[in-house]
């Protein structure tokens, strides 16, 4: 190859080179700037549709005119303003609302705050939204006139399987009730109640526990003014703080052998809290949990001097015994 040739060559190979080069550079470059600056998460797309209108919600379009999620004199909320809302707070908490299946529309939500909803005393039926995945304790507490939970089928955090009239998710691999209402239905396999799944929750006459529910939260039942009688099933461990706190109308309660503290305040304000049965010989630990001490308490056979040597225990005067074993 001659001189020339191969000076041209060469020129071409650096050419070329560089070339090669220089993409690899702008592939980079682009590479680290999309890496640096991920998409901002799109806003779901939603058919522009009237959900509310003065005369179907007026609450909610009044409630909807004080936040500025719609003009100040508009009369309807559509679909689409409801999904430009990212935060409720607690603009809901104590408001006059009846039903909100509307809720549903609000699919930018992703979390119902603490007393979100508390005091709607009016509140009767909700729909949360698909996008919502995380739901505080007490979100509904003090709503008395709940009949109805539903979740979005579309949510992939909750639901309201079986059509169970309540908020479920999994916790520590479990289910959960998260929030429930007069109607509800557990499911068998819900191991979890949620701290306030229940409280203020006045026309719930009756609950039903699954047999193998582990664990029951802090004021899960506290101000159920309607509620009579409670069976605590086998495998809960601690009654909680303020379970069933206020429960004006609870006559009876049933404890499992399974049961080692009542913890402070558990039945603080029963009233009517007139039978305790009590399967277990050896005394729970008791740490404040009554305001009172008039109830009859029933023991195992042979187990009376048990519980009227405990320093707590000792203060029910009338204890009897149960009829059968007990282990």
């Amino acid at each position: 190859m001659s001189t020339e040739q191969q000076t041209a060559f060469f020129k071409q190979t650096w050419f070329l080179g560089g070339l090669a080069a220089l993409a690899v550079f702008v592939l980079c470059f682009f590479a680290i700037d999309y890496v640096g600056s991920p998409d901002e998460p799109q806003k779901p797309e939603v058919e522009d549709v009237v959900i509310a209108t003065l005369q179907t919600n007026e609450p909610l379009i009044t409630i909807a005119r004080q936040q500025g999620w719609i003009d100040a004199d508009a009369t309807e909320m559509t679909s689409v303003d409801a999904a430009e809302i990212d935060s409720i707070g607690q603009v809901f908490s104590g408001s006059n609302l009846q039903s909100f299946s509307e809720f549903r529309y609000f699919v930018s939500v992703r979390e119902i705050p603490a007393g979100a909803f508390a005091h709607a005393d009016r509140l009767k039926d909700v729909v949360v939204p698909a996008g919502v995945v995380t739901i505080a304790d007490g979100a509904f507490a003090d709503c008395p006139a709940l009949e109805d939970l539903q979740v979005d089928t579309a949510n992939t955090h909750y639901d309201s399987r079986q059509n169970c009239h309540a908020i479920i998710c999994t916790w520590k691999g479990k289910l959960m009730l998260v929030v429930g209402c007069k109607n509800t239905v557990m499911p068998d396999d819900v191991r979890y109640v949620a701290p306030q799944a229940f409280a203020g929750c006045t026309a719930l006459q009756s609950v039903a526990f699954p047999e193998r529910m582990e664990e029951i939260g802090q004021e899960a039942f506290r101000g159920c003014t309607g509620l009579k009688e409670v069976t605590i099933p086998q495998g809960v461990r601690f009654v909680e703080v303020g379970t069933f706190m206020d429960c004006l109308s609870l006559q009876s309660v049933t404890l499992p052998k399974s049961v080692e503290r009542l913890r402070e305040h558990a039945f603080k304000g029963c009233t009517a809290l007139s039978t305790i049965v009590m399967p277990k010989r050896f005394p729970p630990i008791v740490e404040n949990a009554f305001d009172s001490f008039t109830a009859t308490v029933y023991v195992p056979d042979g187990q009376l001097n048990t519980y009227f040597r405990d320093k707590v225990w000792k203060n029910f005067r009338n204890i009897k015994e149960l009829r059968g074993d007990a282990n």
